[in-house]
């Protein structure tokens, strides 16, 4: 099991590695990474909900939150949608793109609700909630991701706090939690996490993000002008922070994907990633890191 998940994790981060060395020749190469993320986790966050579960003994349960078939259509709609909208807005005219994502996502809502009335016979305010969910989670979060890619100063050095941060956290929480073990987080939600684990991710992650901040000022030559940028300390300070909320946000994304799982009765929210269960099981504690990196660039980076 253990060989499995470090011969998968492996090949993803060969993968994101390559996504980054597309970014060389055109920023917007990156957005298909983004855009397989919005893909195969809709699919998952679908399957959770409204899809059957197989128990020991063969039979099947019902859906935890079933969604009618338009209400599916619409949320694969809105996900296959969502990046190439972002791209064309930005090709018609620059910094169109958000608003565009903004409309739709607009649109998105507007005729979920509608589908109360004119699929009526099919629809109910359960898989409504479901289908809301599972546009904004992944999909919408992942705006954050395209927005950051499109930064106009420092889009790949916030692209690597995101995932290499975000993943610096995950592993060694895992790791010091296994080795010091002690009083448990949240064992109602997650048994397996540690307050030992926790305090190790956090810590490592902000010395993560510190490092990240140096290599990259020393092998781009970067210059940092955002808050306080006369004083020499401020984007040390600044990245730490980064760095320390970045981990905080990446383990608090950790617990809300346990808590979904929790509640749709199921382990992983998928199989493609062997080891790891599926996309949103590799990326769920990055969406929330995502969301706090952005917004920190662009109030106090750039």
């Amino acid at each position: 099991m253990l060989r499995t998940r470090i011969i998968t994790g492996t090949v993803y981060f060969a993968v994101i590695i390559g996504f980054f060395a597309l970014r060389i020749i055109d920023t917007r190469l990156f957005g298909i990474l983004v855009y397989a993320f919005s893909l195969f986790g809709t699919i998952e966050m679908v399957h959770a909900f409204s899809g059957n579960r197989k128990l020991a003994d063969g039979q099947e349960t019902e859906p935890t939150m079933p969604m009618s078939l338009s209400q599916k259509v619409l949320v694969y709609g809105y996900a296959i949608l969502f990046t190439p909208s972002y791209y064309i807005a930005e090709s018609i005219h620059v910094r169109a793109g958000y608003r565009c994502l903004l409309t739709l996502s607009f649109l998105f809502a507007l005729v979920l609700l509608s589908f109360l009335v004119v699929d009526h016979r099919n629809t109910d305010l359960k898989g409504t909630g479901a289908a809301l969910l599972c546009g904004f989670y992944p999909t919408a979060i992942l705006s954050t991701t395209l927005l950051a890619n499109d930064l106009p100063e420092g889009s790949a050095l916030a692209l690597l706090l995101i995932f290499v941060t975000s993943p610096v956290t995950d592993t060694f929480a895992f790791f010091v939690g296994s080795l010091v073990r002690g009083k448990k987080l949240c064992p109602t939600i997650s048994p397996n996490k540690t307050i030992s684990g926790a305090v190790g991710g956090i810590v490592f992650g902000s010395l993560a993000s510190v490092l990240l901040y140096w290599l990259y000022t020393i092998t781009t030559g970067y210059v940092y002008a955002g808050v306080f940028s006369g004083w020499a300390g401020a984007p040390w300070v600044l990245f730490a922070l980064i760095g320390l909320f970045c981990s905080v946000m990446t383990e608090f994304g950790d617990l809300v994907e346990s808590v979904i799982k929790r509640k749709a009765g199921i382990k992983d929210m998928g199989k493609l990633l062997p080891g790891h269960g599926g996309v949103l099981d590799r990326i769920d504690g990055t969406l929330y890191a995502s969301t706090l990196i952005y917004l920190a660039f662009l109030l106090f980076v750039i």
